[in-house]
């Protein structure tokens, strides 16, 4: 053993060898000549239109070293043809809008993207911005994902995001893609869903709010499209669509701030802030609605002053019974009707589960409005 273990140590001790091609270490490739002009920040994206687009190395961000690799292998040619077949989809659309758009695609989304600057680091130019938001896009899939249980496999598609500096790209494209005349916002779910959105800033004061109005469309696409394409919102299950929505805005942004429009451009008249406290007096007072009549509508017809409770009712199973938030969803989604879905679940009735729910908000919620975002 002592040999063995000297052996050992002696060859630990043995410089690595240099190597042969300083230029690339060996690695038979350098970085791209033109990567500071479509350097591509962030994880997220399989395809990029701006590195794509690059003559030298097709979205690759490399190139063959010519000291020790001139001819590139197969697999590198390979990887390059399929970026720029990839550049090609994109083409359609450019010549719709009659300009280059920034296009760029992740493992959960297409992004088409056309805001020149936005006041946010790495938001200087449309490429930068780009990234920005693909990155965000991943991040709210992921927590939506893990809030319902869902694996990549239970989505049905993608889904497209446009999103756009003028509103006359956004009328056209909500007729185009979501089927329905939009100046602001608007969205088209289930199988194949879409969300575009004009950066308003008559609505959408600063940059955060675009952030908060894309991720409140966005988890109303992916609750529409998992496992079964089907829309809640339509189905008398309107609670868990607007609840989860806005859950979303209050766990990312500490307060509902989105407005959900309709197709008339309607802004609800919703409070604004944190829903935390309103919710509270409500339920200490006894005016709080009972659950039944709002887990009843569908997405359309609740109420603005019923949204709060909406995204209560959400806010309760998904800290309360979070394991069981998603087989809720699917069970409501299959159109299981609420009691055996409550029952199947959470195990409560649905008298229950408003008791329950009274407790909970009592138990969490802040009486005062917390310090809003600065």
């Amino acid at each position: 053993m002592g040999a063995m273990r000297a052996l050992l140590c002696a060859l630990l001790l043995v410089p690595a060898a240099a190597p042969d091609c300083k230029r690339c270490k060996d690695t038979g490739f350098l970085t791209c000549p033109a990567e500071a002009k479509h350097a591509c920040t962030g994880s997220a994206a399989k395809h990029c239109s701006v590195a794509a687009a690059c003559a030298s190395c097709a979205g690759t961000h490399r190139v063959p070293c010519a000291r020790c690799s001139p001819e590139p292998g197969a697999e590198y040619l390979a990887e390059q043809a399929a970026q720029r077949a990839w550049l090609a989809t994109t083409k359609p659309t450019d010549e719709t809008f009659g300009r280059p758009l920034v296009h760029a695609e992740s493992a959960h989304f297409a992004l088409v993207f056309d805001i020149p600057r936005l006041d946010v680091e790495g938001g200087a130019t449309a490429h930068g911005g780009m990234h920005v938001y693909l990155e965000r896009l991943e991040a709210l899939h992921a927590q939506v994902s893990a809030d319902l249980g869902a694996t990549d496999a239970d989505y049905l598609a993608p889904t497209r995001v446009y999103l756009w500096a003028r509103q006359a790209d956004q009328e056209k494209a909500s007729l185009l893609y979501t089927r329905q005349s939009s100046s602001t916002e608007s969205k088209l779910m289930g199988k194949e869903p879409v969300v575009t959105i004009f950066y308003d800033k008559e609505w959408l004061h600063e940059e955060f709010e675009l952030h908060q109005a894309l991720a409140h469309q966005v988890a109303h696409c992916l609750l529409s499209n998992v496992w079964d394409g089907i829309w809640p919102g339509n189905i008398r299950a309107g609670w868990l669509d607007e609840g989860l929505a806005h859950a979303y805005e209050m766990a990312l942004f500490g307060e509902v701030r989105h407005y959900c429009y309709v197709e008339t451009d309607t802004i609800l008249d919703l409070t604004r802030g944190s829903w935390e406290p309103p919710v509270r007096a409500a339920v200490e007072t006894g005016a709080a609605p009972g659950f039944l009549g709002i887990a009843g509508k569908n997405t359309t017809e609740i109420l603005p002053e019923e949204q709060l409770f909406a995204w209560s009712y959400v806010d309760f199973v998904r800290r309360a019974h979070p394991r069981q938030l998603g087989p809720l969803a699917r069970a409501l989604k299959a159109r299981r009707p609420l009691k055996e879905a409550l029952a199947e679940t959470v195990g409560l009735s649905p008298f229950q589960f408003e008791d329950a729910w009274r407790v909970f908000v009592l138990a969490n919620y802040a009486a005062r409005e917390r310090k809003k975002r600065g």
